[in-house]
């Protein structure tokens, strides 16, 4: 949708700030806090610079350089910043079975990666994306410690993710005006339709339903939502860019299925059914 209709980190600030926008109409209907302190706004800053803008500046910048299932895979890097973040930062212990079911979902998108690479020209390009996207992994995770640390301050998820994405379409207008980037829109039917989608199921819903699985289940098992990615991206890839399904895209994809579960599973019904 951003791509060729606008430039990409205008199209950043755009969706943030009308999501920002549509949350706010949303947390004055349900008449939610609005008012916060100053330590509250620094987890609001926080959470905006680090999720809502370096991370998808630093993706969307990556998504030129190298193939959007490349760029996916650097993001299930996820799983371990998050785990050792919150070891870190929380305190949370870090079962065995959530680090064997993150190195079963890694093996599996290694062998998609594997034939990725035997169709793809990989140059010096490519490398520098999957390095971009690592950078930007790592943004996001920050954002997603910060925001658990915000619902340990009791913040409500709806009026954190409006100040955050407020914030961080402030931050992405401020780079498009410093790097003077082109506010323009080639407006469509289709512009307008997809862009309505990625603002309402694609932000405003998706970030409320990610954040509060990070509430319920940690940082941790939040992101190996993340491991998936990559398999969808070369589904898309499959049925639109004509990418072969070999033995080893179709393996990676179960082994993917398979960690998920693993680590997601409940300890006591793995012993239940397992002793």
């Amino acid at each position: 949708m951003q791509f060729g209709a606008a430039d990409p980190s205008t199209a950043v600030f755009y969706r943030f700030l009308v999501s920002a926008l549509l949350m706010w109409g949303y947390c004055k209907i349900k008449n939610l806090p609005m008012r916060f302190n100053k330590k509250d706004h620094l987890v609001f800053l926080g959470q905006g610079f680090f999720m809502f803008f370096l991370n998808y500046q630093l993706t969307y910048w990556a998504s030129q350089m190298a193939p959007s299932a490349i760029v996916a895979l650097a993001f299930t890097m996820l799983i371990y910043f998050n785990m050792f973040g919150a070891k870190i930062f929380f305190k949370t212990q870090i079962e065995s079975k959530v680090f064997w079911g993150a190195a079963v979902s890694v093996s599996g998108l290694g062998l998609m990666l594997s034939a990725e690479l035997t169709t793809t020209d990989y140059n010096s390009s490519i490398i520098f994306g999957f390095l971009i996207s690592f950078v930007a992994t790592f943004s996001a995770s920050a954002g997603n410690l910060i925001s658990n640390a915000g619902r340990k301050r009791k913040l409500n998820i709806f009026t954190n993710n409006m100040w955050g994405m407020f914030y961080g379409s402030l931050f992405s207008l401020v780079y498009c005006l410093a790097t003077f980037r082109s506010f323009s829109v080639q407006f469509s039917s289709t512009f307008v339709w997809s862009f309505v989608y990625l603002t309402v199921f694609g932000t405003v819903i998706s970030f409320a339903a990610y954040l509060k699985l990070i509430d319920l289940l940690g940082p941790a098992k939040a992101a190996l939502t993340s491991v998936l990615s990559p398999a969808i991206a070369f589904v898309v890839s499959a049925l639109f860019e004509n990418l072969t399904l070999t033995p080893y895209l179709i393996l990676g994809v179960a082994l993917c299925l398979v960690g998920n579960t693993i680590a997601l599973t409940p300890k006591s019904w793995l012993r239940f059914h397992y002793k």
